[in-house]
């Protein structure tokens, strides 16, 4: 705020609180407190603390203008507002992260934040993998796609019944099958033996009655 606008916010002031006293040097000591604040936050705060009291501190004008601008920046991406995607790639952290503050003080500021185009979000889409990132695969057995049951890289393998199990051999790295069959058989045993107490129960029932 240049001495000519502190000068048009003191008379502004001294218009929303006509009891409030004012002299020649108001303006030149105003400056020195609010010269850091653009005249147009200082207005606003200003308005907005006169419709709750009958004086208008450069302190509260000052506090006004924090609490509005901390409103704006927490609010740029609420429900209803456009959400404006930060210009920086996700995985440099340093740079999304300053995209992000640099997004948040625009909306401090009051600079309306308007969605990026679709052909821009998408342009990065379909991008060469580095040979370097497209090399690293995940240890592990599930580092890979099962050939047996076709669980995606980093799902577990499951029965014919969808249930989780162990890793298939041939995804496991085993070339001996054994475990997969003694898989299989155990489970049969455990459908068997709770078949039969099924049975049980309801040759008991059948009894009492």
């Amino acid at each position: 705020m240049t001495p000519d606008e502190t000068v048009v916010l003191a008379r502004y002031v001294r218009a929303l609180c006509p009891g409030q006293k004012f002299d020649e040097y108001t303006p030149d000591a105003w400056h020195d407190v609010l010269g850091d604040f653009a005249l147009a936050d200082a207005r606003a705060a200003a308005a907005a603390v006169a419709r709750r009291q009958p004086f208008v501190s450069p302190a509260e004008i000052i506090g006004e203008i924090k609490r509005q601008r901390g409103d704006r920046a927490d609010s740029f991406q609420g429900p209803g507002l456009p959400a404006e995607i930060p210009d920086a790639d996700p995985d440099d952290v340093r740079a999304y992260l300053a995209a992000l503050r640099a997004q948040r003080t625009r909306a401090a500021d009051g600079f309306e934040l308007k969605p990026r185009k679709m052909a821009e979000l998408l342009a990065g889409v379909g991008r060469e993998v580095p040979a370097e990132i497209a090399e690293v695969k995940r240890p592990g057995p599930l580092g890979i796609e099962c050939p047996n049951c076709s669980a995606a890289i980093g799902r577990p393998c499951r029965t014919p019944g969808g249930h989780e199990r162990a890793p298939h051999a041939a995804r496991a790295g085993r070339t001996d099958p054994a475990g997969d069959q003694a898989e299989m058989e155990r489970r049969r045993a455990a459908s068997a033996r709770h078949l039969a107490r099924l049975e049980a129960d309801g040759s008991d029932e059948e009894v009492a009655s």
